[in-house]
């Protein structure tokens, strides 16, 4: 009988360490993420069980029907069931970390394949999460920017390539899964076009009579939206006269109330969560466009793109990976080297065309 080599175990044990990690990690930066449709992020691991490079959602709309009263005859009156079923294909993504060799490892004070393990789980934490917000916007812009000037849009298509927002919604600065802070198109959008609450109130408004419908989170009791603020909108919104006023009045300091479970605020049945990841357009180093460099509609200022989310929005695939993390030995084992991998495929959900579960909010925001 052949037995298991401690080695191998050993690397079983540290992959699945490492992708239950990141998955706690992206799971508390998103928030509402599981397998199901009522998340916003959708995940299936059923490629983690069968080969297979691309993994079907079905997505159903809500009943529209009329039914039947009293004792009408229901048998050949049934409604059928507006569904759709959205591909979502699967890709690799890897990076490592080599050490610089036994001699450096005994100078220091502390174990330095583990700090590498930490470094790669956060790195891999924070591509997935940057995946989902370049999807849900339906970002291919690959000159993105942070705030920092750092490139984040340079994987913009991996695994699937974004549905973009198309070019004549975005200028006429309203869509059925679009809005713009600028009522005349985002052509037109100007420094003092921020996000507000009334924003908040039009989107969330949008969402309830989209067709079809945009369903709401349903969690604790509650029915909701999720939006997703990028951290200038936030403190757009954190500055407004508005908001002040809305906090004096807000719902009793208690562990139902989102103020004080990590989240922004609420308002119109609208959690508001800070998130670093909602895409962010610098127009003077990135282009003047979500899409590209002069492509779409031309942004003449820096504009966040808040997202509002219902369930379902983007469609997550993870697949088996029992080597998510490697470590080697080279250099007649005087240097180590730690990777790690993650194969999965991320995509926003489209019914029929229209965005299932999402409406992107543009809105001015300058450093």
């Amino acid at each position: 009988m052949n037995s298991v080599s401690i080695d191998a175990l050993r690397q079983e044990l540290w992959s699945k360490d490492l992708l239950a990690d990141v998955q706690k990690e992206v799971t508390n930066s998103m928030q509402f993420m599981g397998k199901g449709q009522n998340n916003v992020v959708n995940v299936s691991d059923n490629l983690k069980k069968n080969q297979g490079d691309i993994e079907t959602f079905g997505l159903v709309a809500r009943l529209s029907g009329n039914g039947v009263t009293g004792d009408s005859e229901l048998e050949g009156n049934e409604e059928s069931m507006s569904s759709y079923a959205e591909q979502v294909a699967i890709d690799q993504i890897r990076n490592a970390v080599r050490l610089t060799g036994k001699l450096d490892a005994q100078k220091t004070v502390y174990d330095q394949i583990s700090v590498a393990r930490e470094n790669l789980k956060m790195w891999m934490k924070e591509f997935i999460c940057r995946q989902i917000m370049l999807k849900l916007g339906g970002v291919t812009n690959t000159s993105l920017v942070d705030t920092n000037g750092v490139v984040v849009g340079g994987r913009a298509a991996w695994s699937n390539t974004p549905d973009f927002i198309p070019d004549a919604v975005t200028a006429a600065g309203i869509g059925s899964r679009y809005l713009c802070a600028e009522v005349t198109g985002a052509a037109s959008l100007a420094a003092g076009d921020i996000m507000t609450l009334d924003l908040v109130t039009r989107a969330a408004t949008l969402a309830t009579l989209a067709d079809p419908k945009i369903q709401k989170i349903q969690s604790g009791g509650e029915s909701f939206y999720v939006m997703y603020l990028h951290p200038l909108s936030a403190r757009d919104i954190r500055t407004s006269s508005d908001w002040k006023t809305a906090q004096q009045n807000a719902r009793d300091r208690s562990e139902k109330n989102p103020v004080f479970r990590g989240a922004l605020g609420y308002w119109s049945n609208v959690l508001l969560l800070e998130n670093e990841f909602v895409p962010w357009l610098d127009v003077s180093v990135a282009g003047n466009s979500f899409r590209g460099v002069a492509t779409g509609t031309d942004f003449g200022v820096d504009t966040a793109r808040n997202l509002l989310c219902g369930q379902s929005a983007v469609l997550m695939a993870e697949a088996s990976n029992p080597e998510a993390l490697v470590v080697e030995t080279f250099d007649y084992k005087n240097k180590d080297g730690v990777a790690a991998n993650w194969i999965g495929g991320i995509q926003k959900a489209m019914f029929n065309s229209k965005e299932y579960g999402v409406i992107a909010v543009d809105a001015a925001a300058a450093l």
